[in-house]
């Protein structure tokens, strides 16, 4: 029999129910779901994974006028920058990206759960509604994993079946009240859905908005990652790698190419030297101005994004101020990130001392959600760098850094011992991983794996993060306690 799923009618019911999570669904409009497209239309959600006061949080983002910070004109990232453990953030979360993060992926998840139940009983191809399927699990699975990572604690072997979690849903039901689970059980069924994903997703899907077998392999080597389950996660990655960089048509992007273009153009147009263009040099400003909007881009779908994904708009992280922490950890005439994102806009004189503006180009698209296929590597590099393998720790992470590092400047980075080794992974993370949602959930797994005490300095003053502290886990929104028999995990 076929079956019809009327999406205003669905639409109208959650607006009025009081459901606990199914907050809102979209699409909106009288559509019918019929045909097996129309189900593979609800796995491209034009909606991202808004990141926000994770990023200060993680010490990445400060904001262009302090006063706004000091005077917690924004509470969640004053709070979050601060590090500011008596500040009530559990009565603020609501129209704010932390509290969106949760609506939005609930909103994904029944969209999934939708083509879930009903896409083999849709007209289509058998091809197309394997795809489907499958595509579906993998983004549920990667739903939860933002949540579980968000709404928390940190996964930690030793308590997570007792951990208290967020709520699961299999299934599209409007009337089911739903139960709070454990982090082992959110991770049980996001394991469970990449595990079924997996054989059917596509190599190549429709658009880098819709997840493929590369990123499913991703997707699972960062779940056991997360879990500590190391074996397996460098299984998954070298995976990864084999089938993006085969069947899959992924490749690292070689920023060197780009600049290389741009030089090019400036001594062709301009006739300065390469010496005249650099960091430090008099046109170094110039030649940023003159060439960022022509070569210094970076597409959606370019073949390194194995998935896309927006943060809370299409335009983030920019505009966002970066601290100085983190400015200090690029080296400015070799590293082609700085050159790309970084070295063209000063300071201004509210920001907090030392910070710079992140500064986008037209054309560069950032994914602040997704995965890219250099974070792969970089995971391949932290699994061998665990298993005291240093020279492939090493090889994975030069890997990355041989299309980052301006040519006539590149050595290779060697670590003495693993510990060494793990060092020089986890800065590599911070760099290439900036303004993503890695800086937030590396901060939590590394404190609470290694029972790490991180330290801040603002203004002259310091600042403490326990590794046991509650700011590692953002609290549920306000309308979710509301409607629901959430207990809160946070405050």
């Amino acid at each position: 029999m076929k079956r019809n799923i009327i999406i205003g009618c669905i639409a109208a019911a959650f607006s009025l129910s009081a459901c606990d999570n199914y907050l809102d669904i979209v699409p909106k409009g009288e559509s019918v779901l019929n045909q097996t497209n129309d189900y593979l239309g609800l796995i491209e959600d034009v909606y991202g994974y808004p990141i926000q006061s994770e990023w200060y949080l993680c010490g990445e983002a400060t904001s262009y006028n302090m006063e706004l910070l000091e005077n917690y004109s924004s509470p969640l990232n004053s709070a979050a920058f601060y590090w500011n453990e008596d500040f009530d953030r559990a009565s603020y979360m609501t129209a704010t990206g932390s509290s969106d993060m949760y609506t939005i992926c609930y909103r994904k998840i029944s969209n999934f759960n939708i083509i879930i139940q009903n896409i083999n009983k849709s007209e289509g191809s058998d091809d197309d509604k394997r795809y489907g399927m499958a595509q579906a699990k993998i983004m549920r699975a990667y739903a939860y994993f933002y949540l579980i990572n968000t709404y928390a604690k940190p996964y930690n072997p030793e308590t997570a079946a007792q951990d208290r979690g967020i709520i699961l849903r299999e299934d599209f039901d409007m009337e089911a009240v739903g139960v709070q689970s454990t982090v082992a059980d959110a991770y049980a069924l996001i394991q469970r859905d990449i595990e079924e994903a997996l054989p059917d997703l596509p190599h190549v899907a429709m658009n880098t908005f819709r997840p493929n077998k590369s990123f499913g392999y991703a997707l699972k080597a960062k779940v056991h990652l997360f879990k500590r389950e190391f074996n397996e996660a460098l299984q998954a990655s070298l995976d990864c790698i084999k089938e993006a960089e085969g069947e899959g048509r992924h490749k690292l992007w070689n920023m060197n190419t780009e600049y290389q273009a741009a030089v090019n153009y400036i001594k062709q147009t301009f006739g300065w030297s390469e010496d005249l263009i650099e960091y430090g040099m008099p046109m170094y400003s110039m030649f940023r101005m003159s060439v960022s909007a022509m070569y210094f881009t970076h597409p959606y779908e370019d073949p390194e994004n194995l998935l896309s994904q927006n943060g809370m708009t299409q335009f983030d992280p920019s505009p966002s101020m970066v601290r100085k922490p983190v400015m200090d950890l690029y080296t400015p005439k070799s590293d082609l990130r700085y050159t790309f994102n970084l070295g063209a806009t000063p300071t201004r004189p509210t920001a907090e001392p030392g910070s710079i503006m992140l500064s986008l180009g037209g054309s560069y698209q950032w994914n602040p959600a997704g995965i890219k296929l250099s974070e792969v590597y970089l995971m391949a590099a932290e699994c061998y760098a665990r298993k005291s393998d240093k020279e492939n720790a090493m090889k994975y992470v030069n890997d990355v850094r041989k299309n980052r590092i301006i040519t006539k400047y590149y050595t290779d980075f060697t670590a003495t011992d693993a510990a060494d080794a793990m060092r020089i992974v986890r800065e590599e993370r911070k760099r290439e991983l900036l303004f993503t949602s890695n800086g937030f959930f590396d901060m939590r797994r590394f404190c609470t794996e290694f029972n790490e005490t991180l330290t801040r300095e603002v203004d002259g003053k310091t600042y403490t993060l326990k590794p046991d502290s509650h700011l590692l886990t953002f609290p549920f929104p306000v309308s979710a306690m509301q409607n629901s028999n959430l207990i809160q995990n946070s405050k």
